[in-house]
């Protein structure tokens, strides 16, 4: 009965990924990104509906939406047009010095996104809560409040840690 399940799961799969894969080509990094996209998307779903505590559950599902965000962004190739609104410059009527500032900035802004998106999949350090963790302990000490450091430390990010 197992091998059933799995066989017909691996057919919902391929089935939910076949755009992806039909449209695959080695060479190109944006065909590995709709994939990975692709399955973001269930995964922020089950978490939003899962049995997690909410605090965490939350900021996991926003983090998620803010990494899809992120990969429609690369994908849709907008930092031109962003760096022409921030600017106020025409890229293709300007002139060559005006054209090299809208090109300059589109580079940062597409660098600030892919720097982002790596930030989120690769979550917090560790060692920032343990020491938040031992400051509290030490404070609890001398007096009766106790904060939750996890929840004021946690912001969802840590694609290890999304899972449902």
């Amino acid at each position: 009965m197992r091998r059933v399940r799995s066989f017909f799961r691996s057919l919902y799969n391929f089935w939910y990924f076949r755009k992806e894969i039909w449209n695959f080509r080695e060479w190109d990094y944006s065909f590995q990104l709709r994939l990975w996209r692709r399955s973001l998307v269930p995964l922020r779903d089950s978490i939003k509906d899962g049995y997690e505590e909410e605090v965490s559950r939350l900021k996991k599902v926003v983090a998620i939406d803010e990494a899809i965000h992120i990969i429609d962004r690369i994908l849709q190739d907008v930092y031109i047009d962003d760096a022409e609104a921030q600017l106020g410059i025409d890229f293709l009527s300007a002139d060559a010095d005006e054209s090299s500032k809208v090109v300059a900035l589109s580079h940062e802004l597409a660098n600030h996104d892919w720097k982002r998106l790596w930030e989120i999949f690769e979550g917090q350090n560790y060692n920032e809560y343990m020491m938040l963790l031992d400051r509290q302990k030490i404070r609890s000490q001398f007096d009766d409040a106790h904060e939750d450091v996890w929840a004021k430390w946690f912001n969802g990010t840590d694609m290890r840690g999304w899972w449902n």
